[in-house]
């Protein structure tokens, strides 16, 4: 019995070498450029699949099918732009006229984790970098919107680079589109996005996710704190069918701060995988994690946040905080907290549930006249609202107030009576 060399069964499948070098040459990507995705299409090759598996009936695995994305036929270019001085550009385009500011960040994120990670740097056809130059003083935030649609097979890279006093707010929206919600087979998104915030800049990105029922997603966010710079994180999670988040946050620079906050709301068969992680790697920095949601009819979510607090971070703070609310006898929900302190001069804390509708509150809004439906649509919306007031985008929040609304308002299926 013969058997295929792995690097013949993914040139096969189109996912070759000569496919990666097609891929750059499309993109008029400079040599630098190919040789960093030529080194993570090798990794790509020897790499294992990510191995997940979780207790408590709870199982969201990353469900992105190698051999069936097709990274080549979706390859696009964005569009540039500037406003109030922050640089827009097509991520290809700026490898050639940002090369000092983008190579060394790129070049130098040469180790990946797993399989789908080096085939996300080799691969990735489509890229934004949003540049905000070093400013004398802080102003106000300059806010920049990514729509990024949903094709059958979409590999996003995002590169944020924040400079001195500079401030930004990014909104990404992830949405369906003819591959999306109506389609018959299944479509794949992995994106990875990069913030640098430097001295005493701020930068705040939002993304809100209303894909498809039919679309796996691998979504990977990490960021650099410098001294007194300022990251935080927001991340509405709506629609996908299996998604798995990681949004992590390296405090690097004294005074550095970073929020990471995060709301969900699934229903049918979704599957939602989050990881939220904070590193304190100085002193007198400060994090927070602050994720809410809610499951209804099948749906599955496990949330992970990890704060980690070094030897050398004296006098940091980390805080985290999950809550979940199942509105039906057939969602599961699994909060994992967990915090790494290796100095003892800081302060830090976690705080995780999981729970069903109180009983005695809808029976009391009930005997004021509501009906059923409506008790839990105010006890659910009421459940979101400390989160949603916290949010950096009110119409981020408004969004999600509505499709909370409206699902709930739609059936009936998997309500707590």
């Amino acid at each position: 019995m013969t058997t295929q060399s792995t690097s013949v069964i993914w040139e096969q499948e189109g996912l070759s070498e000569d496919a990666v070098r097609r891929l750059s040459k499309a993109k008029n990507e400079p040599d630098w450029m190919l040789q960093q995705r030529l080194v993570a299409f090798k990794a790509f090759e020897e790499l294992p699949m990510p191995q997940l598996s979780y207790g408590l009936h709870v199982n969201a695995p990353v469900n992105i099918a190698i051999q069936n994305l097709r990274p080549l036929e979706n390859i696009t270019s964005h569009k540039s732009s500037i406003a109030d001085d922050v640089i827009i550009e097509d991520l290809s385009v700026a490898a050639t006229k940002y090369e000092s500011i983008l190579r060394p960040l790129i070049t130098g994120s040469g180790e990946y984790r797993n399989k789908l990670e080096a085939l996300f740097a080799a691969f990735w056809n489509i890229g934004v970098f949003v540049y905000a130059p070093k400013r004398k003083q802080k102003g106000a935030a300059t806010q920049v919107t990514l729509e990024l649609n949903q094709k059958q097979t979409t590999l996003a890279a995002v590169v944020v680079v924040a400079e001195e006093n500079a401030n930004i707010a990014v909104v990404e929206s992830l949405i369906a589109n003819e591959t999306g919600a109506g389609a018959s087979g299944p479509a794949y998104r992995i994106e990875g996005d990069g913030v640098i915030a430097g001295r005493n800049a701020t930068v705040k990105f939002a993304t809100l996710q209303k894909l498809g029922s039919n679309v796996n997603s691998l979504l990977m966010r990490r960021a650099g704190a410098g001294k007194d710079a300022v990251v935080d994180w927001a991340d509405i999670s709506i629609g996908g069918g299996t998604t798995r988040q990681e949004t992590e946050t390296i405090l690097n620079g004294e005074g550095a701060a970073s929020t990471i906050t995060g709301a969900f709301f699934c229903d049918g068969s979704q599957q939602l995988d989050i990881m939220a992680k904070e590193v304190h790697n100085v002193k007198n920095t400060t994090s927070n994690i602050r994720i809410r949601g809610a499951l209804q009819g099948r749906a599955k979510a496990i949330v992970q946040s990890f704060t980690k607090i070094t030897k050398g971070a004296a006098n940091s703070q980390g805080h985290q905080k999950a809550n979940v609310l199942l509105l039906s006898d057939t969602a599961r929900a699994s909060p994992i907290p967990k915090l790494e302190i290796d100095n003892y001069d800081v302060k830090a804390s976690h705080e995780a549930s999981v729970g069903q509708l109180d009983a005695e509150k809808l029976f009391y809004m009930m005997s004021r006249g509501l009906d059923s439906k409506e008790a839990v649509t105010l006890v659910v919306e009421g459940f979101f609202e400390p989160l949603l007031r916290e949010l950096p985008f009110a119409e981020l929040a408004d969004d999600l107030r509505q499709t909370i609304h409206s699902k709930l308002q739609a059936t009936e299926e998997g309500l707590a009576q």
